[in-house]
C-alpha cells in the first residue's frame, strides 16, 4: 500500500504539537495523582507482584501514546487533517496499539525475551504488508527479497534500542524529542508533510511527559512506552521511503538522529554474545549506566548524552541544505562517524581506567 501525500497548512503542524502537549501534560499529571492515591487502580496495580509497592509507575506511556493517537484521529474528524489520511492513521494506529499492548504485557509480567522478540517480528511483518518497506536505497540498489528482512530489522532494531536506553530518567523521552525535531526540519525542507507532521505531534507527546521524567522520575515510560514510541519513530522514518523518497538522505538522518541508542545497542548485544549469554540478558554496561559510575548525577549524564546526540545532528544537517553534498558527502561523513564514536569511546574508558586507580 502507498500512503498519498496532501497538503497541510502550517496552522496545523502548530494544533497537532500544541493538542498533543497539551494533552500529554494533563494525562500524565492525572495519571501519577491516581496511581498515587487510594483507589481501585493501585489495589488491582498491587495485585501484582512485579509492580507491588513500587513508588514509581512504569506506565507513563499510556499518556504519550494516547495522546499522540487522539491528536491524530481528532484532528481528522475536524476535518483539519486531509480525510484520505485515514489509512495512514489507520495503520499506524493497528502498529502502535498491538505494541503498546506487548508493552503492557511484558511491564505486569516481564515476559521473556524471546517471546518479545517474536511477537515484534510479527507487528513488523503487518506493517511491512501494510506499506511500510525498505525497497530501494537511492537508486542503485535494489533491495529484492532483501527488502523484508531489511525492514524487519530496522522497525524491531529501533523499537528496541529505544526501549534499551530507557533506563535512566529522562533519556529516552529527550532522544525521542531531539530526534523529532531534526526529523521535522528534515522533511520540511524537502516538503515531505505527513512524515514531519507526524514527527511534531510526536515531539508535543513526548515533551509533556518529559516534563514529569526529568531526575528524579514521578513516572517512567516502561515498554508500554518505550516500545511503542520506538515503533513510532522507526515507522516516521520508514514513510518518506513509502512514497517514493528514497535519497540516500532520508537513511542517513534516521541513524544519526538515533546514534545514541543505536550504538548503544550494537554495543549490548556485541558484550552479551562475546560473553556467551542471551544478547537480550539485562546488565548495567548502557553508556547512561558507566557515565553514573564515573560518579556523574543522572541530570548531568543525560545532559552529556543530549549534548553529544545534538552535536551529530547539527553535522547531519549541512547535506540537507546543500543536496549537491550528498553523493560525495555521504561516505566522508559515515568515515566522520566512526572516527567520532570511537573518539568518545575512548574518553569514556579512559575515565573508567583513572577512576579505577583512584
Amino acid at each position: 500500500m502507498k500512503f498519498g501525500t496532501f497538503p497541510f497548512s502550517g496552522e496545523i503542524y502548530l494544533v497537532g504539537y500544541l493538542v498533543s502537549l497539551a494533552l500529554s501534560f494533563g494525562l500524565t499529571f492525572y495519571l501519577i495523582k491516581t496511581i498515587r492515591g487510594i483507589n481501585f487502580l493501585t489495589f488491582l496495580l498491587n495485585r501484582f507482584p512485579i509492580l507491588a509497592g513500587k513508588s514509581v509507575s512504569p506506565f507513563g506511556g499510556v499518556p504519550v501514546v494516547l495522546s499522540f493517537l487522539i491528536t491524530l484521529w481528532l484532528l481528522l474528524f475536524l476535518g483539519m487533517v486531509d480525510a484520505r489520511n485515514v489509512n495512514l492513521f489507520t495503520t499506524l494506529t493497528l502498529g502502535v496499539g498491538l505494541m503498546f499492548l506487548l508493552g503492557i504485557y511484558d511491564d505486569i509480567t516481564n515476559c521473556p525475551a524471546k517471546l518479545k522478540l517474536f511477537v515484534q517480528i510479527i507487528i513488523a511483518c503487518i506493517l511491512y504488508y501494510s506499506g511500510f518497506q525498505i525497497e530501494r536505497i537511492g537508486n542503485m540498489i535494489d533491495l529484492g527479497p532483501f527488502s523484508i528482512l531489511l525492514t524487519v530489522l530496522w522497525i524491531v532494531g529501533i523499537t528496541n534500542a529505544i526501549n534499551l536506553i530507557d533506563g535512566m530518567d529522562g533519556l529516552a523521552p529527550g532522544i525521542i524529542f531531539f530526534s523529532c525535531l531534526t526529523l521535522t526540519f528534515v522533511y520540511l525542507e524537502r516538503d515531505i508533510v505527513e512524515a514531519s507532521f507526524l514527527a511534531v505531534v510526536l515531539a508535543g507527546s513526548t515533551l509533556g511527559f518529559f516534563f514529569f521524567n526529568l531526575p528524579p522520575a514521578k513516572i517512567i515510560l516502561g515498554d508500554t512506552g518505550s516500545l511503542p514510541l520506538g515503533l513510532l519513530v522507526s515507522l516516521i522514518t520508514l514513510l518518506p521511503l513509502n512514497q517514493g523518497h528514497t535519497d540516500e538522505i532520508y537513511y542517513l538522518i534516521p541513524v544519526i538522529t538515533l546514534l545514541i541508542p543505536i550504538t548503544d545497542t550494537v554495543f549490548a548485544f556485541s558484550r552479551r554474545i562475546l560473553k556467551g549469554i542471551s544478547p537480550f540478558t539485562k546488565d548495567a554496561n548502557h553508556f547512561h549506566h558507566r557515565l553514573e559510575k564515573l560518579g556523574l548525577t543522572p541530570g548531568k549524564a543525560i545532559s552529556i548524552l543530549f549534548v553529544i546526540g545534538f552535536y551529530f545532528d547539527l553535522t547531519a544537517m549541512v547535506p540537507v541544505f546543500q543536496i549537491n553534498l550528498i553523493p560525495n558527502f555521504i561516505p566522508k561523513y559515515f568515515i566522520f562517524i566512526i572516527v567520532s564514536v570511537a573518539i568518545l569511546i575512548y574518553i569514556l574508558q579512559k575515565a573508567e581506567k583513572k577512576q579505577s586507580h583512584e
